[in-house]
């Protein structure tokens, strides 16, 4: 056992008491999110009739407890999160039983929490009803529906095509047809979904760092168990999980040259969110032989692209969405997002050119579309590199210039790039380091973005005292609190894991 380890053990932190404080943790989360969380607005919701949760949204003393308790869960949980580091140091420290347990009394109070940090949940259940309502996501935006705005989804996806594939868009189907309209069912069942998707997470991790010659425990210490992967996945419900789940697995099939199971893999993940497709080619190099001309190359490439357009055709059959998902693919550019560098660019340039007279709308879709042609052009590039020896490494470039190129940057994108490379590779200390600061740093920008705050109330004074708040908390961590220090100070890296 480390000296580092024995230094926290004698300032009282174990793994039993790790295990207790981020349950707390997500308990003060919970609660919070009765009164900044996002709220069922359908009348079909028996919560949005109770009287219960009134005070703590229409209340200012109710709103700025919520607020305070969500700032204390959030930093309390993630130094929960830092000071789990030096365990999983080596595969010696703690089993991988008790690090899975460690993770679920981290995240089991959020199974009943209102969303936070997104509402896309919402959106999810409202593209479920359009296909209820025999009406294409992929042609409409959610605004086809009456009453949609009452059900809780952002109007970014008022007009635009579901950027998701079918089997989940068939799933949101069934789960709305189970729900009978009802959103804390709806959310609910979603909810389990993504539970199941972390679970997948943690098993795939394990799997494929054991293939890399990671320290498994580690990898999922830095994918699973952070804090903005957490409160993302199950507080938010959000489908990624089944998407990482699914392209890890993927991977770790391939590294064991079986390329039918492993393009299934790939096919269900590209069917929840399209954009792993993109992975493919790096699928192919693992497959690849001692043979890595181009001709080679072309070949594997040819062979799993066949396997995997199978796999996504007999999906489409059944779901009987087929393809709609491609052309949707790149008409993402309806939803520019002002945040993204892209769907900013986009969105100057078309308030220039309609000062001008011009088509504001069709500049915004050019600007898109051109940085779309770069982020292809850059994956071709990663995919024909002459060094190739570290595939999943070359994926998570890829995967990070096709999102940094996108019209939007949603905050837990930043997840899928940080798993690919924390699984990647051995990351130096500072590296590590960095990664903490960063998923800290998105968790308070997220925190504050997604208050929901109602009209009583003055928006951007909540959210200033937020931000104050929650900035002041994350410094006092990092900068004050000793325990933490201890651990940031030390070379736990896994780079030192031999």
């Amino acid at each position: 056992m480390s000296l580092l380890v024995h230094k926290l053990m004698r300032r009282g932190v174990s793994l039993k008491a790790l295990g207790w404080q981020g349950f707390a943790a997500s308990v003060l989360i919970t609660v919070a999110s009765w009164g900044i969380g996002w709220f069922p607005r359908s009348q079909l919701s028996p919560l949005a009739r109770s009287g219960f949760f009134v005070e703590f949204r229409t209340e200012a003393w109710g709103v700025i407890s919520c607020i305070i308790l969500m700032a204390a869960g959030l930093a309390w949980l993630t130094r929960a999160w830092i000071l789990a580091r030096p365990l999983v140091d080596t595969a010696e420290l703690i089993s991988t039983r008790q690090l899975a347990q460690l993770f679920v009394k981290w995240s089991a109070p959020l199974m009943f929490s209102f969303p936070i940090l997104s509402r896309d949940v919402y959106s999810y259940l409202a593209q479920g009803r359009m296909l209820h309502a025999d009406k294409s996501p992929y042609h409409e935006g959610i605004s086809a529906l009456p009453g949609w705005f009452e059900g809780g989804s952002d109007g970014l996806w008022a007009q635009s095509p579901s950027p998701y594939g079918p089997f989940f868009l068939v799933l949101s189907r069934i789960i709305y047809f189970v729900s009978n309209g009802v959103p804390e069912i709806g959310v609910g069942l979603l909810r389990i979904t993504a539970l199941l998707g972390v679970i997948g997470c943690f098993h795939f991790t394990a799997k494929l760092a054991k293939k890399m010659g990671q320290n498994p425990n580690w990898a999922n210490w830095a994918i699973v168990g952070n804090p903005l992967f957490l409160l993302t996945m199950i507080g938010g419900a959000h489908n990624d999980a089944l998407m990482i789940a699914g392209v890890f697995s993927a991977f770790a099939l391939a590294y064991d040259h079986r390329p039918l199971a492993a393009t299934l893999a790939l096919a269900i993940a590209v069917s929840v969110k399209p954009i792993v497709l993109l992975v493919l080619p790096f699928i192919g190099l693992i497959l690849l032989g001692r043979d890595t001309s181009l001709r080679a190359k072309c070949m594997v490439w040819l062979k799993v692209l066949c396997y995997c357009l199978i796999w996504l055709t007999i999906i489409g059959a059944v779901t009987n969405l087929w393809f709609g998902w491609l052309p949707a693919m790149f008409t993402a550019g309806d939803a520019a997002f002002p945040y993204a560098p892209v769907g900013l660019t986009g969105w100057l340039l078309g308030l220039l050119v309609g000062v001008l007279g011009g088509s504001a709308s069709q500049t915004q879709s050019i600007v898109v579309f051109i940085f779309q042609l770069v982020s292809v052009a850059i994956v071709a590039w990663l995919a024909l590199a002459k060094d190739i020896s570290r595939p999943v490494r070359l994926a998570a470039w890829a995967l990070s210039a096709v999102i940094l190129l996108a019209p939007i940057i949603q905050p837990w994108y930043i997840l899928w790039m940080i798993a690919l490379f924390a699984i990647s590779h051995r990351v130096s200390w500072s590296s590590e380091k960095l990664m903490i600061y960063l998923a800290s740093l998105i968790l308070v920008v997220v925190f504050v973005d997604q208050l929901s705050i109602e009209q009583w109330h003055i928006v951007w004074l909540m959210r200033v005292f937020a931000a104050v708040l929650a900035v002041a908390l994350f410094a006092g961590l990092f900068r004050f609190d000793p325990k933490t220090r201890t651990v940031l100070s030390g070379d736990t890296g896994p780079a030192s894991i031999q």
